[in-house]
């Protein structure tokens, strides 16, 4: 029984606040109140292992005092200083300085935003500029069904998974936008089994390019491991794959790292895995840990080229100096304490447990990932691959469940998501005891699921 005070603040919230991905004038009755370590306490006082990092963004965790203390020595000193006007501020100099420590080499050039969506709409805009600078009319943006990329007006138009949950009723669609079919291998689109099907979906980009035109296409931009659509990493070959495509037809290639950058996936950005080095990349979330709301775009020496001497658009908060120290302390956090190198371990870890343990279970599909991104996938018919019907809402229930033990873990196949998978992605802190700790309330509730 939930006590007075929850209660008033639940009604208040319920008749005043909107909430992302959950039906207006609704909650799901719990209040957040502190946090510390892996964990989240309610009003209640019952203790939450983060499971998923609540968005994938609390990668170093909760109670890093460092990041807290860097942040209100900036705010005594400079609680804003603009980006407008070719002003500058010694915060934003510096973390720039480190980031571009941590970027792949050739990449230390930035614009600097407020969050994910707007990386990748400053990171649009900065394509299409760019082919302008050069005297260019290529426009098009390839990206992927299965995607999520943000929800302003490019972002969510280049998304490719839950469109009907986010778009309905909004219009939202841009021109200039195409989506191809994802590296999702276990429901592929073009009806294929790795690695006898070439990576059909890789060399699709390439028919796509040509049938579009590569004179109008200015710029291929995908996850590096697909975050909402289930954490959905790519068959190795993948990633060279398009590089090769995009180096070939003179076309951008933008890597959304927004939730795998920072060491989510055992780098520093994921596509340290494949060798790869992006023209653009998009980063937020991990940047700060999610202390503060901060994002960034870093992209090449031939695109900086290109636009040097021209005006390109900021927002209001772009750069803000008290955002940037909470930024380079905790980038001084991930190299110092190896965060990356604890994600690769513990991603390992809890993979190795999830396919002994998980993965004989009648409902269980599969389990796969990168590092800390990992994902359970949930069948009704293990034989035909067939899941669940969402009228009996297995996903919700699955998390509800989880909650009840103490347990967040993000599900995807709710609200339009194209895949039916449990997610886990808890702080890359997380020690091996913590994970067993998680794995063992999620067991015996994907355990009890029954095939239909």
């Amino acid at each position: 029984m939930q006590g007075r005070r929850t209660e008033d603040l639940l009604r208040w919230d319920r008749e005043h606040i909107v909430h992302g991905r959950w039906p207006i004038g609704d909650n799901i009755g719990i209040v957040t109140e502190k946090s510390h370590g892996i964990y989240f306490q309610d009003t209640e006082g019952k203790e939450y292992i983060d499971g998923a990092s609540q968005l994938l963004c609390v990668n170093l965790g909760y109670g890093q005092q460092e990041i807290i203390d860097a942040i209100s020595e900036e705010l005594a000193r400079t609680q804003y200083a603009m980006l407008f006007h070719g002003f500058s501020n010694v915060a934003i100099i510096e973390c720039g300085q480190k980031l571009g420590e941590l970027v792949p080499p050739g990449l230390d050039h930035f614009s600097f935003t407020t969050g994910g969506s707007e990386s990748i709409d400053s990171a649009i805009r900065l394509a299409r500029f760019y082919w302008h600078a050069r005297g260019s009319n290529k426009y098009k943006v390839i990206s992927l069904y299965d995607s999520y990329h943000g929800i302003t007006g490019a972002a969510l138009t280049a998304t490719g998974s839950g469109k009907g949950s986010y778009e309905r009723g909004l219009s939202s669609q841009m021109p200039g936008f195409i989506r191809i079919p994802s590296h999702y291998c276990y429901r592929c689109t073009f009806n294929q089994e790795y690695p006898r099907c070439g990576i059909q979906c890789a060399r699709f980009l390439a028919e796509v390019i040509e049938k579009e035109g590569p004179d109008n296409i200015a710029a291929f931009m995908a996850e590096p491991v697909l975050g909402v659509g289930g954490m959905l990493a790519p068959p190795p070959e993948y990633w060279p794959m398009v590089r090769e495509i995009c180096t070939k037809y003179d076309v951008l290639l933008i890597a959304d790292e927004v939730m795998t950058g920072f060491g989510r996936t055992g780098k520093m950005f994921a596509m340290e895995h494949w060798g790869i080095r992006p023209d653009i990349i998009t980063m937020a979330k991990g940047i700060t840990s999610a202390y503060l709301p901060f994002g960034a775009v870093a992209f090449s020496n031939d695109i900086w080229e290109a636009i040097k001497g021209r005006n390109f658009v900021a927002y209001t908060y772009s750069g803000h100096p008290v955002c940037a120290v909470a930024a380079t302390k905790a980038m001084e956090i991930y190299v110092r304490d190896s965060i990356a190198e604890n994600a690769a371990s513990m991603g390992k870890y809890a993979l190795e447990r999830l396919i002994r343990d998980f993965g004989p279970l009648p409902c269980v599909g599969g389990a796969n990932g990168l590092g800390l991104m990992l994902g359970i996938e949930i069948v009704a018919d293990k034989a035909t691959k067939r899941p669940f019907d969402p009228g009996l809402n297995v996903m919700q229930k699955i998390q509800d469940l989880a909650l009840e033990q103490g347990l967040f873990v993000r599900v995807s196949g709710i609200g339009g998501t194209p895949s039916d998978r449990v997610v886990f992605a808890p702080p890359l802190t997380i020690t091996s005891r913590e994970v067993d700790r998680a794995l063992d309330i999620l067991h015996p509730i994907i355990a009890g699921l029954v095939p239909s």
